[in-house]
């Protein structure tokens, strides 16, 4: 039963396109609100955070999905989905984008990987968020040169990363997800399966 579970559907492939579609177009207006915040930022010294206050929505493609569908995959493949339709409606970073999804979504997947795709809930789906920052952190230490920055900025910058990534794709997600299957219009979906939808989901407690 469990494995049968595991299986991708065509209704998850449909709920993970949609979701590609909807946060590309959420990290192309992110994005602009990043610069607006950078440049406010300037006068007072800090606009490296200007970004990091908001980074953590990034991550959110995969962290949702994944925590709707609940499959070996999911949060990976739409992360890079939402990156290559974002690329699409162009962004100008280049198939960088599409390297970054694949690095961020690597770092979700990898966190719910560890719980073996059966715990969901705050804790993973923080920890998931965090996950995907610090990989993501490590990969722009080098791409964007942050390596050149004092230790006392990048533990700042990071620190912050770190707590955007948890009220975004961690809290955020959550709420959200509890949010859509009170609804009804994720029933058929494995968060549907939930009679409660407040407690810790174990699919080994089924």
């Amino acid at each position: 039963m469990a494995k049968e579970r595991k299986a991708w559907e065509l209704k998850d492939v449909i709920m993970m396109a949609i979701l590609g579609v909807v946060f590309a177009a959420v990290y192309m207006a992110v994005f602009q609100g990043g610069l607006a915040l950078s440049t406010a930022l300037t006068p007072f010294g800090l606009a490296n955070f200007g970004f990091e206050i908001i980074y953590g929505v990034w991550f959110m493609a995969a962290t949702l999905a994944a925590y709707i569908i609940r499959k070996p995959g999911v949060a990976l493949i739409t992360e890079m989905l939402a990156s290559a339709i974002e690329l699409l409606m162009g962004n100008s970073g280049g198939l960088t984008v599409v390297l970054t999804g694949f690095i961020q979504g690597l770092g979700a997947e990898a966190v719910f990987a560890a719980f073996r795709y059966r715990k969901w809930n705050i804790i993973s789906m923080v920890l998931a968020g965090i996950a995907s920052a610090l990989l993501i952190f490590c990969y722009e230490l080098y791409y964007l040169n942050y390596i050149t920055l004092s230790p006392s900025l990048l533990i700042g910058q990071l620190s912050v990363r770190f707590i955007s990534a948890a009220l975004f794709s961690g809290v955020v997600c959550t709420l959200s997800g509890n949010a859509l299957a009170r609804t009804g219009v994720v029933r058929n979906y494995a968060i549907g399966a939930s009679a409660d939808i407040g407690r810790v989901y174990d699919e080994e407690e089924e």
